[in-house]
C-alpha cells in the first residue's frame, strides 16, 4: 500500500471540512425555515391578525378601517420576524457553521500552500461543490420562508 502524500492528506482534510460547512449550511437553512414558519404561526395568532381577518370580512362596508388594521398587522409581523431572526443567528446550528467554516478556510489555506497542482485542483473542486450545496440550501430556505410568509398573509 502506497504512503499518502502530504498534499493528498491536506486535500482530503479540506474536502472533509468543506463537507461539514455544506452540511452546516443546510442545518442553518432548515433552522431559518422552521423559525419563519414559527413566526408566521405566531403572527397568525396575534390579536392584530384576528382583527384584520374580521375587518377584512367587513371590508365591503369599511375599506379604510381594514387597511388600518392591515398596517398594524404588518408592523406586528415585522417585529416578530426581527425577534425570531435573532434566534437563528444565535442558534447552535449557526455557531457550528461558523466554526466549521473557519476550519475549512484553514484547511484550504494549508492545501493551497502545499504547492502541488493536484491538491489545488482537488481543493477547488471541493470548494465548488460546497458552494453549490450552500446555494441549494439557501434556495431551499428562501422557498420555505416565502411559503411561510405567503401562508401567514392568507
Amino acid at each position: 500500500m502506497a504512503r499518502a502524500s502530504k498534499a493528498s492528506k491536506q486535500a482530503a482534510e479540506t474536502r472533509k471540512q468543506l463537507g461539514k460547512v455544506a452540511k452546516g449550511l443546510g442545518e442553518v437553512g432548515r433552522k431559518a425555515a422552521s423559525t419563519a414558519t414559527k413566526t408566521a404561526k405566531e403572527v397568525a395568532k396575534t390579536r392584530d391578525a384576528k382583527t384584520a381577518k374580521k375587518q377584512a370580512q367587513a371590508a365591503e362596508k369599511a375599506v379604510k378601517v381594514a387597511a388600518g388594521a392591515g398596517v398594524a398587522l404588518l408592523k406586528t409581523a415585522v417585529d416578530r420576524s426581527r425577534k425570531n431572526a435573532k434566534t437563528v443567528t444565535g442558534s447552535k446550528e449557526m455557531k457550528q457553521v461558523r466554526s466549521s467554516a473557519k476550519k475549512a478556510a484553514g484547511a484550504a489555506k494549508k492545501a493551497a500552500s502545499s504547492g502541488t497542482a493536484a491538491a489545488r485542483k482537488q481543493g477547488s473542486a471541493a470548494a465548488k461543490q460546497a458552494q453549490s450545496r450552500a446555494a441549494a440550501a439557501r434556495k431551499q430556505a428562501a422557498k420555505k420562508t416565502a411559503a411561510a410568509k405567503k401562508k401567514a398573509s392568507r
